[in-house]
């Protein structure tokens, strides 16, 4: 593992995790053009944590507020916006998206050709284009009904496959159910927690490899704490502007690449 490729590693996982662009698809087509490889496991796994700690840093908040809420003596006492039904509407996001995660995980492995990703991002921009509608008003947008958690889980499991987006599925399905626009944002990295979780351990069944030497290790995990720190916020403040569809000029064009990639060769 060179410097250079643990750098470009950490920015690619930092940026693509949160943006509504894809990490899988960036990484076929890194493959594909540049001929990068996977990253090593051990170092995959240290990428992945420095994205997760950047969700607990800018979920930092709404985190205390939720163990916070298993502590008061009243269960139906909710001071703060999040709150420990938060942690239930997690639990019934997670089942679907598990579920499916561990289904699709061996033939995504595998490996998906370049036609398939390019119709993926055709289906994710199609997706994002359609984030500024609306299908139902919510009285209290901010509330989040069990069975919308459940909807939200079963697009993030999809996302397992390359060129469909994590972010982008979930926060335009909870925005096209009347979600509020931050709370539908911060629901989908609030999520993510145990999506990433989840897909660590599943690496780690794979069996271990050796770290990198010191520097490539370090700079891969901090470059994508801090990118991916820097994505989050991005994300939330284009959600919040109902500007999240600006993102689907860009996949649409990672599409028509893929297919010109797919002819070509």
């Amino acid at each position: 593992m060179t410097v250079f490729k643990a750098i470009l590693l950490g920015i690619l996982q930092g940026a693509t995790e949160f943006l509504p662009v894809s990490s899988s698809g960036h990484l076929v087509l890194a493959q594909q053009v540049l001929g990068l490889k996977e990253p090593e496991l051990a170092f995959d796994i240290l990428l992945h944590l420095g994205t997760l700690l950047a969700i607990l840093l800018f979920l930092r908040r709404e985190i205390a507020e939720v163990i916070g809420s298993l502590f008061r003596r009243d269960p139906e006492e909710q001071i703060e916006p999040w709150g420990r039904r938060d942690l239930l509407l997690m639990a019934v996001s997670t089942v679907p998206t598990g579920i499916i995660g561990y289904a699709f995980h061996d033939a995504v492995e595998k490996g998906v050709s370049v036609r398939e990703v390019g119709i993926a991002y055709l289906v994710l921009t199609a997706i994002l284009l359609i984030s500024n509608l609306r299908f139902r008003h919510k009285m209290d947008p901010d509330r989040i009904d069990l069975w919308e958690a459940f909807a939200i889980g079963i697009v993030q499991g999809m996302a397992v496959l390359p060129g469909l987006s994590r972010s982008g599925s979930t926060i335009s399905l909870a925005l096209v159910l009347g979600i509020g626009a931050s709370r539908s944002a911060k629901y989908s990295f609030f999520i993510s927690i145990p999506a990433i979780l989840g897909a660590a351990a599943l690496h780690l069944h794979k069996g271990g490899s050796a770290l990198p030497p010191v520097l490539p290790s370090a700079l891969g995990f901090l470059l994508s704490l801090a990118v991916g720190y820097i994505a989050l916020t991005l994300v939330e403040r284009l959600v919040t502007r109902g500007k999240f569809l600006r993102f689907a000029p860009y996949t649409f064009l990672l599409a028509v690449f893929c297919f010109y990639l797919y002819g070509k060769g």
